[in-house]
């Protein structure tokens, strides 16, 4: 899966915009092998490591629920100081949101869910969405 650099910018852009919603403390969309497409973080987080945990969890997840026939819409991990919110935007990439800890989980998932739409048109573009 290849993107352009105009692609990444209009990411980068998005990630930027759901950044400024209350509660966001950082984003990192990563492919399916956790390689980071782009992100935007503090620097005090390391987003390779982010990425690649968070890849790992969603496949893992995946995995263990197969038997269910259905699929998974996002995980939560709560750590001591904040939560991962990890959302698969397509097939073959992932959205991870940094949270603060204390926020309303509802108000940011209506959040994300818009951002999903525009990062899914950003990336479809480029006709790499399968689904």
């Amino acid at each position: 899966m290849l993107m352009d650099s105009i692609q990444i910018e209009q990411l980068s852009k998005e990630l930027n915009k759901l950044n400024s919603v209350l509660g966001i403390i950082g984003t990192v969309l990563v492919n399916r092998n956790g390689l980071t497409i782009t992100s935007q973080v503090h620097r005090s987080f390391n987003e390779k490591k982010i990425g690649a945990l968070a890849a790992t969890m969603f496949e893992a997840m995946e995995t263990a629920t197969e038997q269910l026939d259905d699929n998974i819409i996002n995980i939560t991990v709560e750590y001591d100081d904040y939560q991962l919110l990890i959302i698969a935007v397509t097939n073959q990439v992932i959205l991870v949101t940094l949270i603060e800890y204390d926020i309303d989980l509802g108000i940011i998932l209506i959040e994300v869910d818009e951002s999903l739409s525009s990062i899914k048109e950003i990336i479809r573009v480029d006709k790499i969405v399968d689904k």
